[in-house]
């Protein structure tokens, strides 16, 4: 990834290299990685899938983080912080080329795997444009906040588990991956909300807890938790039964998920 940001991109380069150093729990690439392994893929296939998820994510994160003016990304300085806010545009849209170039090395099945990606990337913006639309209006519709969650954050979890299966030939299994990075997406943002419920409200950012409030739940947080265990079970069992064991890793994440927010489960 650091290759691939700084070759021949100048500052926009260095200011990549930055934001990427600091790091991060790179579950999108640990995904791909996972999958590609359980599906028997080469590795430098596995790393070019890894890397362009990674990449992807980290475009959105700097564009997100000038959106939301949010200061501090991973302990250091968000990119536009440090670098202006010019700058960060030029540096999400470096990140994002770069992910084109990462998935170009898996040679002639590209074509159709930047097809696919295509599609993920459009369906985040298109979710982010929904989300920044509904800032500071009541909704109080379950159904528009697990839409705008599939679609924000479903996408880059969904990626690295299709390019693995497309590479793999197992294109019949890829809307099951589908659900299951779209329900995990929609249990994390829940659990993300629970932790953000002052810092949303000051903001006006869409949160589920406001949601729920607003639709005249009485006890907002506890349905949200009880319903982010219920997605987390349902992303853990879609995962599970995709081939090879290929969903493992992210069976793995949304049962630890379920654990955490769910007091009984955690010491049965």
């Amino acid at each position: 990834m650091i290759d691939l940001v700084r070759e021949g991109s100048g500052e926009a380069g260095r200011a990549a290299a930055f934001h990427l150093a600091a790091g991060g729990s790179r579950v999108r690439a640990r995904l791909a990685l996972d999958a590609a392994r359980a599906l028997a893929l080469r590795d430098r296939d596995a790393i070019a899938i890894a890397a362009t998820c990674e990449l992807l994510h980290n475009a959105s994160l700097v564009h997100d983080d000038l959106q939301d003016r949010d200061v501090v990304r991973r302990g250091q300085d968000a990119v536009w912080r440090r670098y202006g806010a010019a700058a960060a545009i030029c540096v999400g849209d470096l990140l994002l080329s770069a992910a084109y170039a990462a998935l170009a090395r898996t040679g002639p099945a590209a074509a159709a795997l930047i097809v696919r990606m295509h599609q993920r990337v459009a369906a985040v913006i298109s979710g982010q444009c929904h989300d920044i639309a509904l800032q500071g209006r009541a909704i109080a519709s379950l159904e528009t906040y697990e839409q705008v969650a599939r679609a924000k954050s479903g996408p880059l979890l969904i990626l690295p588990t299709e390019l693995a299966l497309a590479l793999a030939g197992h294109e019949d299994a890829i809307p099951n991956a589908v659900e299951a990075g779209a329900l995990f997406a929609v249990g994390y943002q829940i659990a993300d909300d629970l932790e953000d419920v002052q810092r949303d409200a000051l903001t006006e950012e869409l949160n589920i807890v406001a949601v729920l409030a607003a639709a005249g739940e009485t006890q907002p947080q506890a349905r949200a938790r009880d319903l982010a265990v219920v997605r987390f079970g349902q992303a853990h069992a879609a995962a599970t039964v995709l081939p090879c064991g290929c969903g493992a890793l992210l069976a793995a994440h949304a049962l630890r998920q379920c654990l955490s927010l769910s007091p009984v489960l955690e010491t049965a």
